[in-house]
C-alpha cells in the first residue's frame, strides 16, 4: 500500500485525514488488509487516535444459481427493500438494540447516500408482527461487477432464527438480478462461520481502525 513512501509522508497522511475527521464532525474507518504495507500502520494509525477493531475475514461468493440455492427457501421471512430515508428509522432502531455507537450520525450518513447515490445502494430490512427484528446494506459501486454486503445486524431478542441467513440470500439475490457475478463481505468471526458454511471462501483478513467522533 505505502511500501515506497518514507515513514513520515504516511505519518502526515494519517494526521490530514484524523484532522479532517475532527474538523468536519465525522468518524473515520480505515481498515487495514493482510496485504497492506507496511507492516507497522496498525502501530501508526493507533499512535495518532485511531481505535483498533476486531479483525474480520475477507469472503467471497460467486452469484450462481449453485450457490444462491444453498440458501433455501426464504420466502417465509419479511423482508423489504427500503429506499425511502424516512425508513430509516427502522434500520436506526435495530441499532440501538444491540447498542451500536452513533447511530443517528450512520442513519444521517445513510439518508445522504439515498438522496445523492440511490442506484448504489440498497438497504434490506426483515420484520416480524410489522416489527424491524434485523437489516443489512449492499453496495452497487460503479465500474465492477462485484456488491458488497455490510451493516447486518439482528435484535439481540430475534437471533438464531434465520433472519441473518435470509438477509444475506434477500441481498445475494438483488446483486445477481443486477447483473453482479460476485459478492464479498468483511465478516466478523460471529458471522464468518455461517457465511462459510453457505459457500463464501476466505480470500485475506482485515483489521477496522476506528476514529470516534461524540455524539451530538
Amino acid at each position: 500500500m505505502f511500501s515506497s513512501c518514507p515513514a513520515e509522508e504516511i505519518n502526515e497522511l494519517i494526521r490530514r485525514e484524523r484532522d479532517a475527521a475532527v474538523a468536519g464532525g465525522y468518524s473515520l474507518e480505515w481498515k487495514y488488509y493482510g496485504h497492506d504495507t507496511p507492516v507497522e500502520l496498525p502501530e501508526r494509525l493507533v499512535a495518532a487516535g485511531f481505535e483498533a477493531d476486531d479483525e474480520e475475514e475477507v469472503l467471497v461468493l460467486p452469484l450462481d444459481e449453485a450457490s444462491l440455492a444453498t440458501f433455501g427457501d426464504v420466502d417465509r421471512y419479511d423482508i423489504r427493500i427500503v429506499r425511502d430515508e424516512r425508513d430509516l428509522a427502522d434500520y436506526a432502531e435495530v441499532s440501538r438494540e444491540i447498542g451500536r455507537r452513533n447511530v443517528e450520525e450512520e442513519r444521517r450518513a445513510l439518508a445522504l447516500k439515498l438522496k445523492e447515490s440511490l442506484d448504489e445502494m440498497s438497504i434490506h430490512i426483515a420484520y416480524v408482527d410489522g416489527e424491524p427484528v434485523a437489516c443489512g446494506r449492499v453496495y452497487f459501486r460503479t465500474g465492477g461487477s462485484y456488491a458488497e454486503l455490510t451493516g447486518g445486524r439482528t435484535k439481540t431478542t430475534h437471533r438464531r432464527q434465520g433472519h441473518f441467513t435470509a438477509l444475506v440470500a434477500s441481498r445475494l439475490q438483488e446483486a445477481r438480478d443486477r447483473g453482479r457475478t460476485h459478492a464479498f463481505v468483511d465478516a466478523l468471526p460471529t458471522s464468518a462461520p455461517i457465511l462459510r458454511k453457505q459457500g463464501f471462501q476466505f480470500v485475506t483478513w482485515t483489521r477496522p481502525f476506528v476514529l470516534e467522533q461524540p455524539p451530538k
